[in-house]
């Protein structure tokens, strides 16, 4: 049974002291994202890039305050290529 914890932003929601919303880093797939919630002993984590993914919760730690500016920033450069403001580099070498 999967227990979608989506609505307790906020509230400690798993025993490895990790919630729901914070900015954390996957040591196994080497990346900074966002706990959607828990399942067993995965926690389901996203990037603002709409990739999703889930890890054992043991691989997860809390994120650093320079990986959360990176997460932020990640952000921002998605939102602007999608506006097609910025250009790819490999685009441009073309």
């Amino acid at each position: 049974m999967r227990v979608d914890t989506r609505k307790r932003h906020g509230v400690v929601a798993h025993p490895s002291g990790l919630r729901v919303g914070m900015v954390v880093y996957d040591r196994s797939y080497e990346m900074v994202a966002v706990v959607d919630y828990f399942n067993g002993p995965f926690v389901h984590l996203s990037r603002p890039t709409g990739l999703i993914w889930q890890s054992r919760w043991v691989s997860v730690r809390v994120g650093t305050e320079y990986e959360q500016r990176q997460l932020t920033a990640i952000g921002k450069l998605y939102r602007l290529r999608l506006k097609g403001m910025v250009l790819d580099q490999r685009q441009e070498d073309f």
